[in-house]
């Protein structure tokens, strides 16, 4: 049986008998220091929280800011070719016309010796980026990747169909030469077109023919004959819409 006096805790006699320790209730100075543990404890949590959040958001900043630079890089080379074009002789745009009607080398320098990229047909529409120089251009082909070309094979103006000189290699000799009569350019004249030393109308002129001229067809093209001039001797190109078959 125990009893309840001014000890804030109940002595039985159990406790007395075995002499066991009596609970004491915490002082002050304890709880303060418990508190200030406590406290001190979630100040680190937080610390650590609040650490780690920052280094996440470094983290997605970082991602963030390679990924900007990766799209203006990227814009930066579109730029050139979109916006700040520099043009050969102030045109943006000039046409493919080699000399010999053959294709033009696309190059990755402005060397004849360097690397080719691909070849384009004469006649074929270019975007001048920049000028090199007085000899090398910069430019893009629809659809394909910018190279350098030569400057002496660009037209300002898209050439028509008898300006763009036949390729060599386009020729066949006809088996047995057969005579042709020339016809007039137009309803009401008996001109007709030039015989040309070669199959472009920009080329010199052997002479001018007349409709009702003959002459001997040695080799036919797509757009042009060779004939030899039965009144001059001399061998040229013809037209081969301006010529029938006698």
């Amino acid at each position: 049986m125990g009893f309840q006096g001014s000890f804030p805790y109940r002595i039985s006699f159990f406790n007395v008998f075995f002499r066991k320790e009596l609970p004491r209730r915490p002082g002050l100075p304890y709880i303060l220091v418990s508190a200030g543990k406590r406290l001190t404890e979630k100040k680190e949590s937080f610390r650590k929280a609040v650490k780690k959040a920052e280094k996440e958001r470094i983290k997605k900043m970082k991602k963030v800011i390679g990924i900007l630079m990766v799209l203006m890089m990227a814009v930066g080379m579109m730029i050139p070719v979109f916006a700040s074009a520099q043009s050969v002789e102030g045109h943006d745009f000039m046409w493919v016309n080699c000399a010999d009607g053959k294709t033009l080398n696309v190059r990755q320098a402005p060397n004849r010796n360097a690397g080719l990229l691909y070849r384009v047909e004469c006649g074929t529409k270019l975007f001048v980026i920049e000028s090199v120089d007085n000899e090398w251009a910069y430019v893009c082909a629809e659809g394909k990747a910018a190279g350098y070309v030569m400057t002496k094979f660009l037209v300002a103006t898209k050439p028509g169909k008898y300006e763009i000189t036949e390729r060599e290699d386009n020729f066949r000799k006809v088996k047995t030469s057969y005579m042709v009569i020339a016809q007039p350019r137009g309803k009401n004249t008996q001109e007709s077109v030039g015989l040309r030393v070669k199959p472009n109308k920009t080329a010199k002129m052997v002479r001018h023919l007349m409709a009702g001229d003959t002459l001997e067809v040695i080799a036919v093209g797509n757009m042009w004959s060779q004939v030899k001039d039965p009144q001059t001797g001399k061998t040229g190109y013809v037209a081969n819409d301006y010529i029938v078959r006698k």
